[in-house]
């Protein structure tokens, strides 16, 4: 394969200091199996890695299982060894054909908001623009080979560490983030909450669920048995179905495998014992109220996906009031910050009012990739433009229940 990564990774750049030590870049592997790659993503794992909660290797192994393979997705692993042998970072990419483009990403899809790879801590600051210049040509080399990576929704930062790819060529990805911080210390959850919300919204939301505590077995529950995780998932399952048919939208969750791949990933339980993907609930009067599925490190709390009741007690805002009472956990658990999802939508902004900027790549490493990068530039940057324009945005719902009618 031609290989044109000297010219097309971007112009020269400052000269780089070697790394002392373990953390000096002394080879990067490609693997093409998850398992094979799988004891040096543990490993990063356990140390911990500086990643964002969607890296773990059971979320992204049960989406390929699921998900990618269905899509025609192979793994393309690419993992950067110190000089002893350890794995400095981890990259969980997926190789798949578009066209007569071979393109590598993120694996998980939409269902990973937030991408950054996983690095060691004590490198991923120290790494140069060199070593993961010569990773990315590695992985271009490798196997079947790479024409163009597309790598969406990434943070400039996370953690209060910066994102090592921000130095690439980037743009803005179609829809940004917001997340609320929970400052530390705090004494008991009414801090945070009362900074996420005003103190009007406050006390509307403590009469609406005055009002759904009326309901016999009125609770908020976080699902921790294997009972309580497939009853509340296929109450999701079955009100997103409804919710998506009465828009007239098609059911991204009711694509191939997409059902099977969150199953697996809440049956799966972290070190401490929580899911994988937690799902937190309201339930009142017989019915699921409100649900939220998340997953969570040390430092977030962020929303995967959601729904909420179609019957009367709707009008009772209880999306808000549990994601109230999912804040509140969140400062007992002493986490930093809490998202309830990327993308624009009203009901986010009661609560996480600070703004998460994300940024797409689209990084050449063929002659064939080069020629592909700026469609694939042009058509994200539409998105962009389109998602930010009401009128715009609009006829796109349109003609979306138009054809999934």
């Amino acid at each position: 394969m031609n290989i044109a990564v000297s010219l097309q990774l971007g112009q020269a750049e400052p000269a780089s200091q070697p790394l002392p030590g373990s953390c000096a870049l002394a080879r990067t592997e490609v693997f093409d199996d998850l398992r094979a790659a799988e004891p040096f993503w543990r490993s990063l794992e356990r140390r911990p890695a500086w990643a964002t909660p969607y890296q773990r290797y059971d979320l992204l192994a049960a989406w390929q299982q699921h998900v990618g393979a269905r899509k025609g997705v192979t793994p393309c692993v690419v993992v950067g060894f110190g000089g002893d042998g350890e794995p400095l970072f981890l990259w969980p990419f997926g190789r798949r054909r578009v066209g007569p483009v071979t393109i590598a990403g993120f694996l998980g899809s939409k269902h990973a908001c937030f991408n950054v790879g996983l690095w060691r801590r004590d490198a991923v600051g120290a790494l140069t623009q060199t070593d993961i210049r010569a990773a990315f040509a590695r992985m271009a080399a490798s196997n079947e080979g790479v024409d163009l990576a597309v790598l969406l929704s990434q943070p400039l930062g996370w953690a209060g560490v910066a994102n090592p790819f921000a130095f690439l060529r980037q743009q803005a990805s179609a829809e940004d983030g917001t997340f609320l911080s929970i400052e530390a210390p705090v004494s008991g959850a009414a801090p945070a909450v009362a900074k996420g919300l005003s103190p009007q919204m406050q006390s509307r939301l403590r009469i609406k669920e005055r009002k759904l505590g009326k309901l016999a077995g009125y609770r908020y529950i976080q699902a921790t048995s294997a009972a309580d995780i497939d009853r509340l998932l296929d109450a999701f399952l079955a009100l997103k179905a409804v919710h998506m048919t009465t828009q007239g939208l098609p059911n991204v969750f009711a694509e191939p495998g997409v059902p099977e791949f969150l199953r697996a990933a809440c049956h799966v339980r972290l070190p401490g014992g929580r899911p994988l993907i937690e799902i937190h609930a309201l339930e009142g009067g017989g019915e699921v109220l409100a649900l939220y599925g998340a997953t969570a490190d040390e430092h977030r709390f962020s929303a995967m996906f959601n729904t909420y009741t179609l019957s009367q007690n709707a009008r009772h805002s209880p999306g808000l009031i549990l994601a109230r009472h999912m804040l509140a956990a969140c400062v007992e658990r002493g986490l930093q910050s809490f998202d309830i999802g990327v993308g624009r939508a009203h009901y986010k902004s009661f609560f996480c009012k600070e703004s998460e900027p994300l940024f797409d790549t689209f990084l050449p490493l063929t002659a064939r990739g080069a020629m592909a990068a700026p469609v694939f530039r042009g058509i994200f940057a539409a998105k962009r433009v389109i998602k930010a324009k009401p009128a715009l945005w609009g006829t796109v719902q349109h003609l979306r229940r138009w054809r999934a009618r």
